[in-house]
């Protein structure tokens, strides 16, 4: 095998994500026989823990302490080795080596080798209801060459693959076949190669974790456990932490002041971790198969009605999946399509409908009633009458591409072109007009996947495929907003976070109070 560069990542002593100190109360360590503990409250569990099943990219915040990728990338783009020590490229961009770290295990004693990648990302291209089929579309093969490397073959050069492996898309699982005893994953304990193992799973209510010495960074993982709380309401999550029953937890923007008045720190930070919150509409479902329908949604929504009503002044107003200062921002884009509910109805009369021809039902996201009443209303202003439905089982409808509109956020992707092709390409689980994609963003697609990263020409490609998927796509993004954390004052040095992880490199607990 020819290959023209070896890439061998190494790592600092802190890993790709700053230490998280947090400073416990006293009480904390007592009442776990002295273990240094970290109490975490969150509204709600995983409904899924299999990081190929789940859609939802929020999730890999509670599902990182559990498995690890295959890499790392640090808030300014470097990548760093985590199960993988390198990895090499084939002189035309079309196949890359992984060499993984010898002697690491699963949770389970289970080696972690070339035969476990190659079935997990076997399992993510097979497993029915797979979130990462789409992001996994350009390999067309893999295969282990001995028991540490890997070969992935690319149906087209890309450039990007070791971003795509370096967090969500890499959190590499336990070798299961792709049918139900995947399910395992779900419904009793995980079981990954992340610093902390799974020791209990009460579904919606509670998951405990411990310190798992097998992990290849073990040295710098001074946590002992944590305690993940679900089944919170937001509102009680601030009291909870002024009380000592949390030490940390993840909270809404709309919490934000409130935690600070009550002299809580506050973790936020809209430049590395981030929601964006959208519409989706599929364009394969009349009315929206007409393009003029989909213009004239475009020009019916008021952004900062949104921003107003649920990000408490914490959020940007945005036209794309990315806040502004990400790599992939298109600044022109924010001038496309500004509100205008005039035009929207001209747009839609020029069609031929009539205020009340056209009824559509919304479906809005679990918790997001509110957002879907304000688009409700915007629409309703443009003669389109819709309804809203809170299904109970809402992923099947999205993820199995039968609903006509729904609203979702979205947290980011490692891999700026896995970003782009969960939003706009076929298979991708943002996409719910999947397997609709359209020409012009392929081409561009094709063009920045053949660029090196270090190519100076690579950002103003990839900004030019951002803006062809979102020109030719079924994305509508309402808003961008921080993804937020609070804890005791007693906790310092706030962690170093990137687009829907949560490192817990470097984190220790005292005993002060």
């Amino acid at each position: 095998m020819d290959v023209d560069r070896r890439t061998v990542l190494t790592l600092p002593l802190m890993a790709a994500f700053g230490g998280l100190v947090l400073s416990a109360c006293a009480p904390t360590s007592q009442a776990n026989g002295g273990l240094a503990t970290v109490r975490w409250g969150v509204t709600a569990l995983n409904g899924n823990w299999d990081p190929i099943v789940t859609g939802a990219t929020g999730a890999t915040i509670t599902m990182t302490p559990i498995y690890e990728s295959f890499l790392l990338r640090g808030a300014d783009g470097s990548l760093s080795p985590a199960l993988a020590e390198g990895y090499a490229y084939e002189p035309a961009g079309d196949a890359v080596t992984f060499t993984l770290k010898r002697g690491l295990t699963f949770h389970d004693g289970s080696a972690v080798d070339a035969a476990a990648a190659v079935a997990f990302i076997q399992r993510a291209q097979q497993q029915e209801g797979s979130a990462l089929a789409g992001s996994y579309r350009n390999i067309v093969g893999v295969e282990a060459l001995d028991e540490q490397r890997f070969r992935l073959a690319l149906g087209q050069p890309d450039h990007q693959i070791p971003y795509l492996l370096s967090n969500r898309a890499g959190l590499l699982t336990k070798p299961v076949a792709a049918g139900d005893e995947a399910a395992q994953l779900n419904a009793t304990l995980p079981v990954g190669a992340g610093p902390f193992r799974v020791v209990e799973l009460v579904p919606e209510d509670r998951i405990v974790l411990e310190r798992f010495d097998g992990y290849w960074n073990a040295a710098e993982i001074h946590v002992d456990r944590i305690e993940i709380s679900g089944g919170n309401e937001d509102a009680m999550l601030v009291s909870g932490l002024r009380t000592s029953v949390f030490d940390f937890a993840s909270i809404s923007n709309l919490r934000i002041d409130e935690a600070e008045q009550a002299g809580l720190d506050v973790i936020e930070d809209l430049a590395t971790n981030w929601v964006t919150s959208f519409v989706s509409l599929n364009l394969n479902q009349a009315p929206f198969d007409d393009p003029a329908v989909v213009e004239a949604v475009r020009y019916a929504i008021d952004r900062d009605a949104f921003v107003q009503n649920l990000t408490a002044g914490h959020g940007v107003a945005v036209h794309q999946p990315f806040p502004p200062g990400h790599v992939t921002f298109v600044d022109e884009l924010e001038q496309e399509f500004t509100y205008d509910a005039d035009r929207a109805r001209d747009i839609l009369a020029d069609a031929g409908y009539a205020d009340g021809d056209l009824s559509i039902t919304i479906h809005p996201f679990t918790g997001g009633e509110v957002a879907a009443e304000i688009l409700q209303a915007q629409l309703g202003e443009i003669g389109i009458a819709a309804t809203i439905q809170v299904d109970a089982n809402w992923g099947a409808g999205y993820f199995g591409k039968t609903y006509g509109i729904a609203t979702y956020g979205y947290v980011g992707r490692d891999s700026h072109v896995q970003a782009l092709t969960e939003h706009f390409d076929t298979g991708g689980v943002l996409n719910l007009s999947s397997p609709y994609t359209s020409q012009p963003f392929q081409d561009a697609l094709a063009v920045v996947r053949a660029t090196p990263l270090d190519d100076p020409a690579y950002g103003e490609r990839l900004r030019a495929a951002a803006a062809a998927g979102y020109r030719n796509g079924s994305t509508i993004a309402l808003y961008s907003s921080p993804n937020t954390w609070a804890k005791q004052p007693t906790i310092s040095d706030s962690t170093e976070t990137i687009e829907g992880r949560l490192g817990w490199t470097g984190v220790e607990v005292t005993e002060e109070g």
